[in-house]
């Protein structure tokens, strides 16, 4: 039976679409994992445009019971992926979103989830899924709308796995890891550069992972993807030589999830 994961944030622009991205490409092209990337983001959804895909059925006409999931799952880059779409004109229920991928574990490793920061749409992907990262940008402002995500994921008792600092720029104008985890209480399990190479391949429509698989974005992300898929992190002769002090909070908290993860895949 597959594991369901949501990347939820209230607020927009933090680069969750992305990173949900980025994961399910790591774990389908770097751990061999089965996956199913969902584009739950109903009102605005980016995945389908982000990877230029052309599509004739989508998430809307399952949720509106024309299809069945079957007919809107495209494969791209290692993954099936189930777009979403930007002009669908009858309303649908959301909350069908559950027992709908609930069908189809058994088929996939892992379902990654990418969530609406819309609070109607928000909760019904947390409740399609077995655990939840929160993603934020190490800013006030968003941490502060951050641990909103992180109320109602406890509200609707979601297993909250940890929080995804994302599009750092320069740590000395950034909240730093100990700070973020006070505020939110919950770990930090990944921290994410930005960098213009992810522009790059935003441009060829490409996964980063793909397109530049030794970036410093695509290390960290595989580094993520590997304690969710329950192998061991793997630190380079660079890293050990330059980097013994650096970045070492969210790996260890990377092992705590890698245990549990694996302990989960056992079941």
């Amino acid at each position: 039976m597959g594991t369901s994961i949501a990347f939820v944030s209230i607020k927009g622009g933090v680069g969750k679409t992305t990173l949900a991205l980025e994961t399910a490409s790591a774990l389908a092209n770097d751990f061999n994992k089965k996956v199913l990337l969902v584009d739950a983001n109903f009102s605005a959804p980016n995945i389908g445009l982000y990877l230029d895909m052309k599509q004739d059925f989508t998430l809307h006409h399952v949720l509106n019971g024309e299809e069945g999931l079957h007919a809107a799952i495209y494969e791209a880059f290692g993954m099936d992926i189930v777009p979403a779409s930007m002009h669908f004109n009858d309303s649908v229920d959301p909350y069908k979103l559950k027992k709908v991928l609930d069908k189809h574990k058994h088929r996939y490793d892992f379902i990654i989830i990418d969530s609406s920061p819309h609070h109607s749409e928000m909760i019904p992907a947390m409740a399609a899924a077995d655990k939840i990262f929160v993603v934020t940008t190490p800013d006030r402002v968003t941490l502060h709308t951050s641990v909103k995500a992180a109320v109602l994921a406890k509200k609707n008792n979601s297993a909250i796995e940890g929080v995804i600092i994302n599009k750092i720029k320069d740590s000395k104008y950034e909240i730093d890891l100990k700070e973020i985890e006070d505020l939110m209480e919950l770990p930090v399990v990944a921290r994410v550069k930005d960098h213009k190479k992810l522009l790059e391949a935003g441009f060829y429509k490409m996964p980063i992972t793909i397109y530049d698989s030794l970036n410093e974005i695509s290390r960290e992300i595989k580094h993520l993807a590997g304690a969710i898929a329950g192998e061991k992190e793997i630190r380079s002769l660079f890293d050990r030589i330059f980097r013994r002090n650096h970045w070492g909070t969210e790996m260890v908290n990377r092992e705590f999830m890698r245990k549990k993860f694996y302990e989960c895949q056992m079941i």
